[in-house]
């Protein structure tokens, strides 16, 4: 890995920090599973398809888990809320950012990612919202950093993992934060509205 100074992209403003993505996060950056499905369990699969274009997190698109081979997630792979996801394969999705929150999963039950999904969990002094709206400010640019053939491209963990992130403090998250719930609001109604 590289020194920072040398990638630093922009000037930032003083109290401001440059920080790999890797540093930001309370567990390690890394992909889901390839999952047993069932017809029906109390366990779901987030796969790509939840992390949707244009409706953010959709749940109903989840497929249930074979109950068997939950043991192969640990605790800390279970979904939680203000997860940051991205999806990791293929043309046309790859690189798409969403944050998933509890109140997506109107089943209530445990879900847990697929293997074309990263999950990417933040230290609780950064914050999941200021940091989704950074990455999803970068979303172009993940897109382009696929690896592979055209139709199989993938977005590896050590890629995102290497991802500069411009840290605020905590203040300003938080204000950024509020923008960010204004938003989420905003989008909640034009959906209502479109339904």
């Amino acid at each position: 890995m590289s020194c920072i100074d040398e990638e630093i992209p922009y000037d930032i403003p003083d109290t401001w920090t440059w920080m790999r993505l890797e540093n930001c996060c309370v567990k390690e950056i890394r992909r889901g599973k390839s999952p047993k499905y069932a017809e029906i369990s109390n366990v779901i699969v987030f796969a790509q398809k939840c992390n949707t274009k244009y409706n953010g997190i959709d749940i109903s698109l989840a497929q249930y888990l074979d109950e068997t081979t939950i043991k192969r997630y640990p605790t800390d792979e279970h979904m939680q809320d203000g997860d940051i996801v991205i999806n990791s394969t293929g043309t046309g999705t790859l690189g798409r950012v969403g944050i998933y929150r509890n109140t997506d999963n109107t089943t209530g039950l445990l879900i847990v990612p697929d293997s074309h999904v990263t999950v990417i969990r933040s230290f609780s002094c950064i914050s999941s919202y200021y940091l989704y709206a950074f990455m999803k400010a970068h979303q172009t640019e993940l897109e382009k950093k696929g690896e592979g053939s055209t139709n199989q491209k993938e977005l590896k963990p050590l890629t995102l993992k290497e991802m500069l992130i411009a840290v605020p403090p905590i203040s300003e998250q938080k204000r950024i934060n509020k923008s960010i719930n204004v938003a989420f609001s905003h989008l909640a109604i034009i959906e209502k509205c479109l339904n």
